[in-house]
């Protein structure tokens, strides 16, 4: 006896709200007291001398961030968003630039080009994994090209090994977004790690947080000290330093106010500790949905790419909307009503405002020119957060229960909708 789906006025698999996202310990508490007790809740000040490069915990979270993931530098800022912004302005990345990008991505990735001055130059993705596609990247280098924003999507990293050729055969900066990846694996390497500087994100829902905040990793002692300068003011301390190899060569650098706090540096510490952890349960989650959405023909759990790992920052899905009669759209409303969380991912970048009314000349910027992200828009493409904690096996046994109502009542619902 099948039952009647919610959104036909059935009872939902699920009628209350799935316990909120934490993963905040004891021992992210005691830190943060232990920072408010001090009383002092930020170590930075605009001048030459030590507190230029922060505090005590943010320094503690730089380290610690280069020997999780063996790099030579750290530098914290206030969110990915200005990491991202920094990393460009260290590139040197200005007017009359591009700058290569994913439209299929968080927004940041690319009006970081355009608080630069720069053009945001999208390509289409990989229709597996939902990165840049190589080939595109390839086709798009040109004489203006300064930047390569490569984003590891939803937990696994871009295909990094041929953009790394590709940056260093034309001398272009590699930068990875890798927001949504953190400890993601590549050919035996970090994530974050391949690219000339990685981004990692701390905002409050991504695998490890402190509420908002951002760490670039890299190997480059110039680009680290213009990070510097672009996190805190350093248009002011320029003039102060008597370093000549740090003065020299970084007036174009603006700075900003791009600083983390100790509070979220104290919080941040254990999380990076608790990574591996935190992913752990991510990755467990999600191979037992992986294992589970076996049973179904209409919908495919996310392809890895090969000598890779995923980390699942969101798990993503492959609808075909032609097996049920439904259109992705409606699956997602039968799914959210059983109290499930489903959703497509975004609008491309491409098509909000600020790109086409400014960039819409241009002949890249045009849909057709984007088929994979288009049929993921508008077709395929359902991502889920139901593989994270504090939720477990009984949540995806009960996300596998909503498909399998949707599944058994499609034509009755695809009657009512069409």
């Amino acid at each position: 006896m099948k039952d009647k789906l919610a959104l036909l006025g059935g009872t939902a698999v699920r009628s209350n709200d799935l316990p909120p996202y934490n993963t905040i310990s004891e021992t992210e508490i005691k830190a943060a007291i232990n920072v408010m007790e001090t009383g002092l809740l930020s170590g930075f000040v605009a001048t030459s001398g030590p507190d230029f490069f922060g505090g005590q915990w943010v320094l503690e979270l730089e380290k610690a961030f280069c020997e999780k993931f063996g790099c030579k530098y750290a530098v914290s800022v206030n969110s990915a968003t200005s990491g991202l912004h920094a990393a460009l302005a260290a590139a040197g990345v200005g007017v009359g630039d591009e700058v290569i990008v994913s439209p299929y991505s968080m927004s940041a990735s690319a009006t970081s080009a355009v608080m630069c001055g720069a053009t945001p130059v999208f390509v289409d993705i990989e229709a597996d994994t939902f990165c840049l596609d190589v080939d595109q990247v390839k086709a798009r280098v040109n004489k203006n090209t300064k930047a390569i924003m490569a984003v590891n999507i939803f937990g696994q990293a871009a295909d990094l090994t041929p953009l790394r050729k590709i940056a260093d055969q034309y001398g272009i900066t590699l930068i990875e977004d890798n927001a949504q990846a953190p400890a993601a694996q590549y050919d035996d390497k970090w994530t974050g790690t391949i690219g000339d500087m990685g981004i990692f994100s701390l905002n409050r829902h991504k695998t490890m947080q402190c509420g908002e905040g951002g760490v670039i990793i890299t190997d480059d002692k110039r680009l680290a000290h213009r990070l510097r300068m672009v996190r805190n003011h350093g248009e002011v301390v320029l003039p102060e330093w008597d370093d000549d190899t740090l003065r020299n060569g970084n007036e174009d650098i603006i700075g900003y106010n791009y600083r983390l706090t100790e509070l979220q540096a104290a919080i941040a510490k254990p999380q990076l500790m608790r990574l591996e952890e935190l992913n752990k349960i991510r990755v467990d989650l999600a191979n037992y949905l992986t294992e589970r959405l076996k049973d179904f023909d209409f919908i495919k759990p996310p392809v890895i790419r090969n000598k890779s790992t995923h980390v699942y920052y969101l798990y993503s899905m492959i609808y075909d909307p032609k097996v049920l009669g439904l259109s992705r759209d409606v699956f997602i409303d039968a799914m959210n009503a059983e109290g499930m969380p489903v959703s497509n991912y975004g609008m491309p970048l491409y098509r909000i405002p600020l790109y086409s009314n400014k960039f819409g000349r241009l002949e890249n910027y045009q849909p057709e020119n984007f088929p994979v992200v288009e049929k993921c828009w508008k077709e395929t493409m359902v991502t889920t957060s139901i593989c994270r904690p504090p939720l477990d096996k009984t949540h995806i046994d009960e996300f596998i229960l909503a498909i399998k109502k949707i599944e058994q009542n499609a034509q009755e619902l695809s009657n009512k909708v069409n």
